[in-house]
């Protein structure tokens, strides 16, 4: 004891005390802080971050809706789909009613050869009876000598071609006539340089009405 008395002078109290308050002080401020006396100089940098925000305080700091951007260039096809099932059958439809009989065409033919001179030459003909035709044609024509042949049906169709010697070809022609009594359709044919008709023939079909202009 008598030590302690002689070592315990003012200045060791005092450092003794100083020592005290500070490190109580540093606890007592470190678990104490006064109200309000945190600032922005004592938050670090980033510290706030927006899940310590209060939602209410989140949606008070969103601005208003900015306008519409424009319209980003169009994307890529995407790939094809698979497909779909196959649906059901439909049920099969009314069958119609059968219609009439038609006519059956006059027709003629020849397989023997006939000359064709300068001057209109009969090659094929038909008779025909009182009504409405399609009356077709086809010739095989060789010529004797370069000219030109042509051929024609009465009441309007005609085929014309330009060949050389011995060239051959086939003209085709057709026409729509209209008959009010019986009469014949007869296909003619001239060449300028001469020519034979190989084979030709003529098909007549009776329609109900003319599907063509005469002409």
């Amino acid at each position: 004891m008598g030590f302690l008395r002689r070592h315990l002078t003012y200045a060791n109290v005092a450092a003794t005390l100083a020592l005290f308050l500070a490190l109580g002080g540093a606890a007592y401020a470190a678990t104490q802080l006064p109200r309000n006396s945190v600032g922005t100089a004592q938050l670090k940098k980033e510290a706030v971050t927006a899940g310590k925000i209060a939602k209410k305080t989140r949606k008070q700091l969103q601005g208003d809706r900015g306008p519409t951007g424009a319209q980003g260039p169009q994307g890529k096809t995407g790939k094809t789909g698979a497909k779909g099932a196959t649906g059901a059958k439909g049920a099969q439809g009314v069958r119609g009613e059968k219609g009439e009989p038609g006519d059956l065409p006059a027709f003629e033919v020849f397989g023997t050869e006939k000359p064709i001179g300068a001057s209109a030459t009969p090659v094929v003909a038909e008779n025909l009876g009182a009504g409405a035709y399609v009356v077709s044609a086809n010739v095989v024509v060789e010529a004797i000598a370069e000219g030109t042949v042509t051929c024609a049906l009465n009441g309007g169709g005609e085929a014309i071609a330009t060949l050389g010697a011995a060239a051959v070809t086939t003209l085709s022609l057709s026409v729509a006539r209209s008959l009010a009594a019986a009469g014949p359709a007869t296909l003619t044919c001239t060449a300028t340089g001469g020519a034979t008709a190989r084979y030709a023939n003529l098909v007549a079909t009776q329609v109900r009405s003319q599907s063509r202009v005469q002409g």
